[in-house]
């Protein structure tokens, strides 16, 4: 298991390169919690702002969530990530800073 600032930092770095230019990525949250199988997995949350939102194409949202996974597994993480996308100003879920 790698620490959270890794795992922001490696989330931000992807969403940061795989999402439009206009798409701001403001934040990321991330936080442990227990899957429906019962196992260890991660939740991360990518905060963009709003008006970033309606830019996000769909091939770039789906090559973010394999290459997270795919950096996350490869830098040591075993818990398997839930990555979900939020905009500023939505309610807090929870998730670290």
């Amino acid at each position: 298991m790698i620490d959270d600032i890794k795992i922001r930092d490696i989330a931000r770095k992807v969403a940061t390169a795989n999402l439009s230019s206009s798409t701001a990525v403001s934040d990321i949250k991330t936080r442990s919690f227990i899957d429906s199988e019962g196992h260890d997995a991660l939740r991360i949350t990518i905060i963009v702002s709003p008006d970033g939102a309606s830019r996000i194409q769909g091939d770039a949202t789906l090559n973010t969530l394999v290459e997270i996974q795919a950096k996350l597994r490869a830098a040591g993480e075993g818990r398997s990530p839930l990555v979900e996308f939020a905009t500023e100003g939505e309610p807090d879920d929870g998730g670290d800073s």
